[in-house]
């Protein structure tokens, strides 16, 4: 007997349940679809911006210019890269062009903002837009760097604006020293320079006047013209040339000497010799840097040798002179020959005018090279001394280089004199052409 398969009635309660089920689901989306379509017939999808702009797509249409909208940090889209291409056009934007507004499309709207009068809030709204594509749209023109604000600076001012006046003095010539923001001797000699130079009070003091004219257009390059000397021993208003060509008299002695073992502070600088002498002017200068060294940590000076009278002179060639005949067995003539690379005929000797110094460290033999001779060598000009005789010049001087030997020719001089890097001989010569 065959047996026929049929539904149960529960399995044919299961199916008509699931038949409505699906029945339901499929009336329910359909409703929400319409409801979808109604609600987006009068909503408009919104843009990221709270305004929308209609840009023209079509390529053989001209674009039209965009209706106005706001546009800040964070938009993108079609109407960024219109904005930055005409920020682009005009030169105040320099990054991509890439539809997003960042800090830099930010800044490119400010600085428009700022030159076309208009609130700079780095916010592209109606205003800056409209000014933006119309005729009234300037190109970008940088802000000039504003001129240091005058003040007075003075010795012992510290700071940027001493920096900025370094460079400046620098620039002119006037200045050779570091760029450390301290006004010392050094900085209020450049300054008294610039100020001789362009008809200004020359009190080493840059006011209002001096740094208004200095970071002008009127300011001028150094000009080697030096001002009269008030030492007594120089002839007129020029340094005292004392060499081969130049000498002094045999009964030549400078005006106002003085003892420096006992008119110099001890707790400076050593007097090697007891009785030695220079001029007052000269040896209050050498006090001056000396001290000055001292505060800035570069102690142990000795003074050598300073003024020498004509006969002393005579005594320390004479001495040299033997000496080599004894010791390299030279002829009278050889000897002197050689004694003259370093000593100078009596009569020729710069120490006659009480204004060189030899300058030594005590207890030792060793000046080049040491922490004295470097500080001496960039430090002495401020104070109106010269390096004498250097290798490069020995043609022009007839001495070798003396690193230790200093001469005496005040500021007015010496600062020319570094700047042009000309020597004594050198130096008298131009300015009295």
């Amino acid at each position: 007997m065959r047996k026929t398969n049929s539904l149960s009635p529960l399995g044919l309660a299961v199916i008509i349940l699931l038949i409505f089920a699906i029945l339901y689901v499929g009336v329910t989306a359909l409703q929400e679809n319409r409801e979808y379509q109604k609600e987006a017939a009068i909503t408009p999808t919104p843009s990221i911006t709270p305004r929308t702009v209609r840009i023209t797509e079509d390529p053989t249409k001209p674009t039209s210019t965009p209706t106005p909208c706001i546009l800040q940090v964070n938009s993108i889209g079609l109407e960024v890269k219109t904005l930055q291409k005409r920020l682009k056009e005009l030169g105040f934007y320099a990054g991509e062009v890439d539809g997003q507004f960042g800090q830099g499309t930010k800044a490119a709207v400010t600085a428009f903002q700022t030159q076309h009068g208009v609130d700079a809030d780095g916010i592209a709204g109606e205003e800056t837009l409209a000014i933006l594509y119309s005729d009234k749209a300037q190109t970008f023109v940088p802000t000039p760097t504003p001129s240091p604000t005058p003040s007075l600076l003075s010795t012992g001012s510290s700071g940027e604006e001493v920096k900025t006046l370094q460079r400046r003095l620098k620039e002119l010539g006037f200045y050779t020293g570091e760029i450390d923001g301290d006004f010392g001797k050094g900085t209020a000699s450049a300054v008294k320079l610039f100020q001789q130079q362009h008809n200004l009070s020359a009190d080493g003091m840059a006011g209002q006047k001096t740094l208004a004219l200095l970071y002008s257009d009127n300011a001028k390059q150094i000009v080697i013209t030096p001002t009269p000397q008030t030492i007594q021993v120089m002839a007129g208003a020029l340094p005292l040339l004392v060499n081969r060509d130049n000498p002094v008299e045999k009964d030549f002695v400078p005006a106002d000497l003085v003892d420096m073992s006992t008119y110099c502070d001890t707790a400076v600088v050593k007097i090697k010799y007891s009785g030695t002498q220079g001029v007052r002017e000269a040896v209050d200068a050498l006090m001056e840097m000396l001290s000055d060294a001292k505060a800035q940590g570069v102690t142990k000076w000795q003074v050598s040798a300073a003024y020498r009278s004509y006969s002393a002179q005579e005594s320390i060639f004479e001495s040299n002179v033997r000496e080599y005949m004894k010791s390299r067995g030279l002829s009278r003539t050889q000897a002197e020959s050689a004694t003259l690379l370093t000593v100078a005929l009596p009569g020729t000797s710069e120490h006659h005018t009480g204004l060189a110094f030899d300058i030594t460290v005590p207890g030792t033999s060793m000046f080049v090279g040491t922490t004295q001779q470097k500080w001496l060598h960039e430090h002495c000009w401020d104070y109106g001394f010269i390096i004498r005789y250097t290798d490069e010049k020995q043609d022009i001087t007839g001495f070798m280089g003396e690193e230790w030997h200093i001469r005496y020719v005040g500021t007015e001089h010496s600062l020319n004199m570094k700047n042009s890097g000309l020597c004594l001989e050198e130096y008298l010569q131009y300015v009295k052409q």
